[in-house]
C-alpha cells in the first residue's frame, strides 16, 4: 500500500480488499487495521466501527461512479467501477443485508441515468420495461466477478484473465445485439 496515503484511505483501501475476499462478517477490525498499518482505535475513531467502515467503502464505489457523470459518460463510469472494484460489488451484493439493498438501489439508480442518457442520446434502444433493462445493466456489469472462480478456471488462467477474455463479447451484445436481424429462435422481436 502506497505510504502517500492517508491514513484515512489506506483504511478505506484495505477494508475494500478484506471485505472483497473474506466478506463482510469474516473480516475483523483488527485485520483491516493490521493490513492498513494503523491500530484498530483509528478506524473506530474514524468510521465508528466495522459498519461504518463499510458504509464508507458503498458511499465512495457510488460516488466514483455518479461523480464522473458527464452527459452519456454514466455507462462508462459503471463499466469502470465494475473493473475497479468488481470483487467487493459482487462480495457485498452477494449478501442479504440492509447495506446490501442499499448499495444495490445506489447503484441501480445511476444504470437508470445510463439508459435515460443513451435513450436520449439515441445510443441505447429503448425497452418496453426501462427499470428492468437498467438492472440488467447492472446485472452483466457484476455477473463476471460473481462467477470469476469459474470464469478462471474455463479461461485457464486467473480470474482477470477470465473476465478480459469475455470483456469483448460482452461489448459486442451491447453494441451489436446478439441475434442476426433482430431475431430470436426464429421469430422477430
Amino acid at each position: 500500500m502506497p505510504e502517500d496515503m492517508t491514513a484515512r484511505a489506506r483504511i478505506v483501501a484495505a477494508a475494500l480488499d478484506r471485505f472483497a475476499s473474506r466478506g463482510y462478517q469474516a473480516t475483523t477490525i483488527r485485520s483491516i487495521a493490521a493490513d492498513a498499518g494503523v491500530s484498530p482505535a483509528l478506524i473506530v475513531h474514524h468510521f465508528g466501527g466495522k459498519e461504518g467502515l463499510r458504509k464508507e467503502c458503498d458511499e465512495r464505489i457510488v460516488r466514483s461512479v455518479t461523480a464522473k457523470q458527464e452527459p452519456n459518460a454514466a455507462a462508462g463510469a459503471l463499466a469502470e467501477a465494475s473493473v475497479r472494484f468488481g470483487p467487493y460489488l459482487a462480495r457485498m451484493l452477494g449478501e442479504a443485508s440492509d447495506a446490501a439493498d442499499a448499495l444495490f438501489d445506489a447503484l441501480l439508480e445511476t444504470a437508470r441515468v445510463t439508459v435515460d442518457e443513451g435513450i436520449d442520446a439515441g445510443t441505447m434502444r429503448a425497452s418496453a420495461d426501462s427499470e428492468a433493462q437498467a438492472a440488467a445493466l447492472l446485472t452483466l456489469g457484476v455477473a463476471p466477478f460473481f462467477l470469476a472462480h469459474h470464469l478462471a478456471r474455463w479461461s485457464g488462467g486467473d480470474a482477470a484473465t477470465g473476465i478480459e477474455r469475455i470483456a469483448r463479447p460482452i461489448s459486442d451484445i451491447y453494441t451489436q445485439g446478439l441475434f442476426v436481424g433482430g431475431r430470436v429462435n426464429g421469430e422477430g422481436r
